[in-house]
């Protein structure tokens, strides 16, 4: 600790991203908050991001951990598993975040000790619309989160949020089996947020800090991404209800029903083409599959998974030649 500020360690996942990950990295070292320290976890199923990361090995605040095992929120696990900082940021290796990033963090966790997970905006970068659109989020004011039904306005993504690490690891962390290349292949980053409320944190989003998304979708992969969030976002709030938090079931009604059905069903009175209306079936896909999955029902976690962190990763301090 520096001046009175907590370290913030800041986790990466990577999968096949090559040398373009070398901008999120190079975003991050431009911030002036005085302690921190930079975590990529490399999932890639080649070498080639590891040598662009060689760079990085001698820099004393950089740490590459590489993982054979798929899952984002396995990786990120395994980067706060290793992270010295009593706060962790987190960010995608298509992102780039401005110099004040870490320092925004900071400051809320300090000024709300009872937060336990802050999200940032998450604006496109360039793009071109009339091929596809790039996962964003942004809202206009600051939010304080502090009941589940709160959540239902408060719809950060995993781009850019920031956790303090002991609340979230003792509730378990990430659940393993959620996000891209686990059983459930999203909600990872909906999942960690609602756990934290229901175990009596809260959560804060800012619109004062803005991390710029170079992940671009074409229209076609879009429909795909859509599968893929509302599969998860079903088995993430089965998960609670399945082990008797039955607060969440008027979250659960929000997010199938206003969220899901109404936008399709209301185009459908109109006499337009009910667009959306895939999301509800898979909700409910991803929903009734949860529920039939083994859940830790202290953490609130999926319970599949056969190897602890330790077992699956391998830190690496630097490349011998």
């Amino acid at each position: 600790m520096r001046d009175g500020l907590p370290m913030v360690s800041v986790v990466i996942p990577t999968y096949n991203r090559g040398a373009s990950i070398i901008d999120t990295i190079d975003s991050i070292f431009q911030n002036g908050y005085p302690d921190f320290e930079v975590i990529v976890v490399d999932q890639s199923s080649n070498t080639v991001t590891q040598e662009a990361l060689n760079k990085y090995f001698p820099n004393p605040r950089f740490k590459y951990i590489h993982m054979d095992i798929p899952g984002a929120g396995r990786a990120r696990n395994a980067g706060i598993a290793q992270a010295q900082g009593s706060l962790v940021a987190v960010t995608d290796d298509d992102c780039v975040v401005p110099t004040n990033w870490l320092s925004t963090f900071a400051e809320i966790f300090q000024e709300y000790p009872k937060v336990a997970v802050v999200l940032t905006n998450v604006i496109p970068g360039e793009h071109d619309a009339a091929k596809g659109f790039i996962p964003s989020y942004i809202r206009k004011d600051n939010k304080l989160v502090k009941t589940i039904w709160e959540k239902r306005s408060a719809r950060g993504i995993g781009a850019s949020l920031a956790i303090r690490k002991d609340p979230i690891t003792r509730i378990g962390g990430y659940d393993n089996n959620l996000g891209p290349g686990a059983h459930f292949p999203d909600g990872d980053d909906i999942d960690l947020v609602t756990r934290a409320i229901l175990k009596g944190w809260w959560a804060y989003e800012t619109h004062e800090v803005s991390v710029t998304h170079y992940g671009f979708r074409t229209w076609a992969e879009g429909k795909n991404l859509t599968k893929r969030n509302w599969l998860g976002i079903g088995a993430t709030y089965a998960k609670p209800l399945k082990c008797g938090y039955w607060r969440i079931l008027g979250l659960i009604l929000y997010e199938a029903f206003y969220v899901g059905l109404l936008p399709p069903l209301w185009n459908l009175v109109r006499l337009k083409k009910p667009n959306g209306l895939k999301q509800i079936y898979y909700f409910f896909i991803g929903f009734f599959r949860a529920l039939a999955t083994p859940v830790d029902r202290e953490k609130v976690v999926f319970n599949l998974d056969p190897h602890p962190i330790q077992e699956e990763s391998r830190f690496v301090s630097k490349i011998e030649n």
